[in-house]
């Protein structure tokens, strides 16, 4: 996911995914059948975690509350990223 995110789908490739993740071919393979389907898994998770960081962050009685809330969190996770990646 951070190869993606700081390389993007298309510049990465599976070489890549293999160099990082220490996987072997045939390991990526028997779970993915290909590029897509690993991008498409990576689509879930992604979903996944910014879920779980919605819920965490959304608190507050009123709208703007949680809309600052919000603006503050990702602000702070970029700020603590470096503003870098996707």
């Amino acid at each position: 996911m951070r190869l993606i995110n700081e390389r993007s789908y298309c510049g990465t490739s599976i070489e890549d995914i293999i160099k990082a993740t220490g996987a072997k071919k045939g390991n990526l393979h028997f779970y993915f059948f290909s590029k897509e389907e690993f991008g498409l898994a990576i689509v879930d998770e992604t979903n996944r975690q910014f879920s779980a960081f919605l819920s965490k962050i959304l608190h507050g009685d009123r709208p703007l509350d949680k809309l600052s809330n919000f603006l503050d969190a990702i602000l702070k996770k970029h700020k603590n990223s470096g503003f870098a990646g996707g």
